[in-house]
């Protein structure tokens, strides 16, 4: 739910950092003389993406002693923004796990609570201004786990150049998540400027609104198809979004016609790729946010390890985060989309 282009990768000194925090995740447990330690989540709850951060915070919390309180933000930072403050002045939490909404706005709560001696870690999304790093931003912060925006954006306007590459002209169509989040503002501005390095490319049609879901994407594709018979490309910010897109594509009768690329590396997306339903899709891993976040919060309260950390969780992986049928086959989704 924003991800440089990635070449080959090997293991470094941060996927070390990040199989140290997973090692210690499974080998951690909690004293019968230790109290729980009150975690609260703020995220949109209903996304599958979510689900799977969640699930990997579980991971974590099985060892006991964790209690973690969902808070269902929807895809709305001021009510995140308020449930923060609230959650903060309630003192009932020792710890924020925060899928940011709005990178800037949240800010102040943030700054709040870590002055409440609250350990705060964000995965997924940036808090604060600087879209390239995955170190945390807010001094204070335990610790943030993130694919910096700067590195999904170039991602995504990458998997539409090589989807493009073979096409004179390459008709495009975008359609956005929520237009306001940090790497879909960045792939808006990778969009802008596509086509001044690569002539071959024409935006037909940028549209937001799907909030990454596949029901409200069917609408907005069959818009874009209806308005551009000659399209080629659709590129979607997220592999819910996409399995609607595919729905109104293929309703269109333009099957095979229109190349699908997507964003997520959920299991459906996998599955689509690799039977060639779509071109490509972008790697995801909720499920390593979520563990990695989780274990932050326990290093930084029970470990004696207070941050600030930053990891970005694909050095966890080797390769290609652009996948396609010559390269998928040994990567694991993390998700349902």
């Amino acid at each position: 739910m924003g991800r440089v282009t990635y070449r080959s990768r090997r293991f470094g000194v941060a996927a070390l950092a990040i199989a140290g925090l997973l090692l210690g995740a499974c080998g951690s447990s909690s004293s019968g003389q230790q109290s729980a330690i009150r975690v609260a989540f703020f995220a949109p709850i209903a996304n599958t993406y979510v689900a799977a951060t969640l699930k990997g915070m579980n991971e974590v919390s099985a060892s006991g002693g964790i209690k973690i309180t969902q808070f269902d933000t929807g895809f709305d930072a001021t009510k995140e923004f308020s449930q923060i403050q609230d959650a903060t002045t309630s003192g009932k939490f020792d710890a924020f796990l925060i899928i940011p909404l709005d990178a800037v706005a949240l800010v102040p709560a943030v700054q709040a609570a870590i002055k409440a001696g609250i350990k705060v870690v964000n995965t997924d999304l940036i808090i604060g201004t600087d879209n390239t790093t995955s170190k945390p931003q807010i001094q204070g912060e335990t610790g943030s786990v993130i694919n910096p925006p700067a590195n999904r954006a170039k991602n995504v306007i990458q998997a539409i150049v090589n989807a493009c590459q073979d096409l004179n002209p390459c008709n495009l169509g975008f359609m956005a998540g929520v237009p306001t989040i940090d790497f879909e503002v960045l792939i808006k501005k990778g969009l802008d400027n596509i086509s001044t390095d690569h002539s071959n490319i024409k935006v037909k049609a940028y549209q937001t609104g799907h909030g990454y879901l596949a029901a409200p994407a069917i609408p907005i594709a069959q818009n874009i198809l209806q308005a551009h018979p000659d399209l080629n490309v659709l590129a979607v910010s997220s592999d819910q979004a996409t399995l609607g897109a595919e729905q109104a594509v293929n309703a269109a009768g333009r099957t095979g016609k229109v190349r699908l690329v997507s964003s997520g590396g959920s299991c459906p997306a996998i599955a689509k790729v690799q039977s060639g339903a779509w071109f490509s899709d972008i790697i995801d891993l909720p499920e390593t946010e979520g563990k990695l976040g989780m274990q932050m919060i326990v290093d930084a309260m029970r470990n004696g390890k207070p941050g600030p950390t930053g990891l970005n969780p694909l050095d966890s992986i080797k390769g290609n985060p652009i996948l396609t049928k010559d390269n998928i086959a040994d990567f694991k989704c993390q998700w349902e989309g």
